[in-house]
Formats: structure tokens, C-alpha cells, sequence
């Protein structure tokens, strides 16, 4: 509800209460009723209102108009949803993007999951329960962040799936996996000259093993760029395709 609408919604309680033959609360009660249902629109407040004057004699009280309004969901995972993230959590490999409440459950959980994997779901959901319920009591939004595993592919993919179902923004995306870019970004710049230089010292005769390690070094140091930059450009295309159906 908008404040535009408090009146509307006064008025609507009132007439409740003169249903049930009760006077209308005080003005701090009355408070506390705008602060528990004013999240919901209007309407659905009012039908809230009617079917408990159809379904009570008694005066309404905030709980017994929640009880009549569908929950709202604020981008929370459900209790199961959490466990199926946390658990990814333990291959050190995956990359996981979670709230900080799943993060949290699944610190006390993980150290019997090993073990005890049927424990250790119970007492992470039982943790997770208790730890949004304390977060929503205080109003605090869920916060979604990266784990970043040691796959660096897999991070690309899963930072990807983050920002395509609206949990990451893309600049915070980038932050994480970088080559997450626009097609523009120029590709890492590899040493040419450098590494041709130690090629030749090694066919000219410096045939040292330090001088063969070095070229060795810096042959795959210009094949994991290589590697990188072709990443890097396949990554772009496909954020390129997800912002054009963002745009269409």
C-alpha cells in the first residue's frame, strides 16, 4: 500500500471493527497495523479484511489478516532450494552463488556432512529456518554472493546463470569473472617479442637447462593466453546474446 492509501485502509478497519462491536485501536496500534500489512497492495488487504469478518466475530488483529493474505516471497530460496546450493559448496572445484544465510547455515552444517549427509540437512535447514526468520524480522533483504571454486571455466558458467536469473548484476559479475566483457575489451596481450627472443637463445646455442625452462614457461604462459583470449571472446558472445534478449 501506498501512504495515498492509509486512508482507504482505515476506513476499512474501522468498519471491521464496528462489525464486531469494537472500537477502533488507538493510533500506536493502528501503527502497527500499517507496519505489518502495508508491504501488500490494497486490494488484497481489503480482501484479507473481508474474509476474516466472514470467518470471525472478533475484531481483527494484524495476525489474523496475514493469516487471509498469500505469502509474499522476497527472493529467498526455500529451505530444500538451500541445501541443493550449499551442498555444490563442498566440491572445492564448484563455484557457488548464495546468500549470505545459506553461506551461514552451511557453516554449521558441513562439518558432519561427510559423515552424517542426512544430519547434516536437517541441521542446516533448521539453521537456515532460524536465520531468515531472524533476518526478516529485521527487515533485511537477501544478499547474494559469489564462492569462487578452482575451476575457472565452471566459475564462468555459474556467474553466467547468476545474472541471467537476476541474483548478480553484471558489474558485480565482472568483478568476479572478468572475462565476463563486452566484445569491444581488447584480448591480454602476449609477449611476443619476448618470447621469440628466448626461442633464439635456445637455438643459438644457449642451451641451458634454465634457458630451455624459460622458453618452456614461456610457451605456455602464450598458450594459456591464447586460451584465455579465446575464452575471454566466447564469454563476450554470449553475454552479447543474453543482453539482446534482455533487449528484446
Amino acid at each position: 500500500m501506498t501512504p495515498n492509501e492509509k486512508r482507504p485502509f482505515i476506513d476499512a478497519l474501522k468498519l471491521a471493527h464496528k462489525t464486531a462491536r469494537q472500537p477502533l485501536p488507538e493510533p500506536d496500534v493502528m501503527d502497527v497495523f500499517w507496519a505489518q500489512l502495508s508491504t501488500y497492495p490494497l486490494d488484497a488487504v481489503l480482501r484479507a479484511l473481508s474474509r476474516h469478518v466472514a470467518t470471525s466475530e472478533f475484531a481483527p488483529t494484524p495476525a489474523s489478516i496475514l493469516k487471509h493474505l498469500p505469502k509474499m516471497s522476497d527472493g529467498r530460496p526455500e529451505p530444500d532450494e538451500a541445501w541443493a546450493i550449499a551442498i555444490r559448496s563442498a566440491d572445492e572445484r564448484e563455484t557457488v552463488v548464495w546468500t549470505q544465510e545459506i553461506a551461514e547455515a552451511w557453516a554449521i552444517a558441513s562439518p558432519v556432512f561427510d559423515g552424517d549427509e542426512i544430519g547434516a540437512r536437517m541441521a542446516f535447514k533448521a539453521a537456515y529456518a532460524r536465520i531468515v526468520d531472524r533476518n526478516r524480522g529485521a527487515n533485511l533483504p537477501p544478499q547474494w554472493v559469489v564462492s569462487q571454486g578452482f575451476d575457472a571455466q565452471r566459475r564462468i558458467e555459474v556467474v553466467e546463470h547468476a545474472v541471467r536469473a537476476g541474483r548478480l548484476q553484471l558489474a558485480h559479475a565482472q568483478a568476479v569473472a572478468p572475462l565476463l566483457t563486452s566484445e569491444s575489451d581488447p584480448a591480454p596481450a602476449v609477449d611476443v617479442e619476448a618470447n621469440l627472443a628466448r626461442l633464439k637463445a635456445i637455438v643459438s646455442g644457449v642451451g641451458s637447462a634454465q634457458a630451455r625452462a624459460s622458453a618452456a614457461a614461456s610457451a605456455r604462459a602464450r598458450e594459456d593466453a591464447e586460451h584465455t583470449a579465446e575464452l575471454k571472446r566466447a564469454a563476450a558472445r554470449r553475454v552479447a546474446g543474453y543482453r539482446g534478449e534482455v533487449r528484446a
